[in-house]
């Protein structure tokens, strides 16, 4: 199923547009996103970079994760409204955030990884797909 996903950060200096078919909803428990996020978790989208359509100014921040890749968070220049993560320095992918989207209800999560790093408080409504770490194994396309 394809869905078109428009979003944009607090003061909707940056907007972003994308048409997909990903199937890769997310929390990450993390204690990068967390931190970063103020929040328990990051839920995001996986989209293609290719599909991803970006106005406004974005500016970029990296940090090496955990897992020893390095991350760059995208956050509006303006507001600082963190919009997207994605792998640095050349992504084919971005994790958009979830509570971004115009349409929040079109997030429809599947998975959580860093289950390791979860807060006791931090528990999904619904049973989804856990890692202790980050993504293991076939995952669903997220193109």
């Amino acid at each position: 199923m394809t869905i078109d996903l428009a979003g944009g950060c607090l003061c909707g200096a940056v907007r972003y547009s994308v048409r997909t078919g990903s199937r890769l909803h997310y929390y990450c428990h993390c204690s990068d996103c967390r931190v970063y996020g103020g929040a328990a978790y990051h839920a995001a989208i996986v989209v293609a970079a290719s599909a991803l359509s970006v106005s406004g100014a974005l500016t970029t921040w990296t940090k090496t994760a955990d897992s020893g890749r390095t991350v760059a968070r995208h956050a509006c220049e303006r507001c600082s409204g963190h919009v997207m993560t994605s792998p640095w320095p050349d992504p084919e992918r971005y994790s958009v955030k979830a509570g971004t989207l115009d349409d929040p209800g079109l997030f429809r999560p599947a998975f959580e990884i860093w289950t390791r790093s979860r807060v006791d408080w931090a528990i999904a409504a619904e049973p989804l797909t856990g890692f202790a770490e980050g993504f293991e194994g076939p995952l669903p396309a997220w193109e």
